[in-house]
């Protein structure tokens, strides 16, 4: 490769692997983070620095962000591998060749529209149009034929947030009542900041009607928050999924002879456990088991004598592995 074509290669690369850290910033943010963070956590991935910040815990805790997070490092990775060969066939090509006024003109040419592209998309506007048309792309690949809300955080403040919400399905308190009638404000201490609705801003007022595919933002507790704008099916398919018999999965994290470490994702709470804290359960007296970790929708739940195991949680446990697999697997 000639040193004209190298440097537009290099070129090329940077500039794309700018996008790729704005494509996967606007992708974190649509599973919920902040801007801030989600940057961080991307450029910490993609130029594989390590991101063990205890930020991390946030990407490490949910099974979406997870994906995510695999298939930005292995981009990051793959970009890496391509600027570093880039980069070592420019040298070769500088040590090589002679070069004339022509190919510096060019090359001058091509490194002046790199510092160009990077600039203009620095400006406010056009960097908002940038994240605008991701976000849109995104938000289609995310939410295509779905029934559930996509919630964004755009900041935090401790146990408070403004959330952007893309409504797919209305929550029960506000389907075909105006903002009044559902005593929004006053029940949950919740505020509308803004309401969009296609392309039009919506003025908010005591008389808005909320609908499907409508944009808004929240501000409010972040946990109800949550719990009101998350997507639950109705009680009939609820009770048919309910009686529907799974078996508990077990995956073996690691074993020391006859002990194992082991997540457990439980559909069927073994009898020694529903209903009854750790502490009055006989895990840990008869069967000489410890939950290390419990993980309730895809959130970390801290762990104590008091804690309580339910269906749908994911669990690891440490003990006899003969003990893991009577207790969760044998008495189903």
């Amino acid at each position: 490769m000639g040193l004209v074509a190298s440097i537009l290669a290099i070129s090329i690369a940077i500039v794309l692997y700018f996008f790729l850290i704005e494509v996967f910033t606007v992708l974190f943010r649509i599973t919920g983070l902040t801007k801030e963070k989600a940057r961080f956590q991307v450029i910490s991935m993609i130029t594989c620095v390590g991101y063990t910040t205890s930020e991390a815990e946030i990407i490490t805790t949910n099974k979406r962000r997870r994906r995510l997070c695999v298939v930005c490092m292995i981009c990051g990775n793959l970009f890496n591998v391509l600027i570093i060969s880039l980069i070592i066939n420019l040298i070769s090509s500088i040590v090589s060749s002679d070069l004339v006024d022509e190919q510096l003109i060019l090359i001058g040419i091509i490194i002046g529209s790199l510092f160009l592209i990077i600039i203009i998309s620095k400006i406010p506007f056009v960097s908002r149009l940038i994240a605008k048309l991701i976000e849109a792309i995104a938000r289609k690949l995310f939410i295509r034929n779905d029934n559930t809300n996509v919630l964004t955080m755009l900041d935090s403040y401790d146990s408070d947030a403004i959330v952007e919400i893309y409504i797919n399905n209305i929550p029960d308190i506000l389907k075909n009542k105006t903002l009044m009638e559902s005593n929004f404000k006053n029940q949950y201490n919740l505020n509308i900041l803004m309401l969009k609705r296609g392309d039009r801003t919506i003025d908010i007022t005591k008389d808005t009607v909320i609908q499907n595919k409508d944009q808004i933002v929240v501000f409010g507790k972040k946990q109800v928050i949550k719990d009101l704008f998350t997507y639950k099916v109705d009680e009939a398919y609820e009770e048919e999924i309910i009686n529907t018999p799974k078996e508990n999965i077990l995956n073996l994290i690691d074993n020391y002879g006859s002990d194992a470490m082991a997540e457990v994702t439980i559909y069927r709470l073994p009898d020694i456990l529903k209903d009854k804290k750790l502490i009055e359960s006989s895990l840990k007296t008869v069967y000489n088991l410890n939950v290390i970790m419990i993980k309730r929708e895809d959130e970390p739940v801290p762990v104590t004598k008091d804690s309580i195991i339910k269906n749908n949680d994911t669990i690891v446990v440490f003990g006899n592995y003969q003990n893991i697999k009577k207790v969760f697997l044998e008495n189903e």
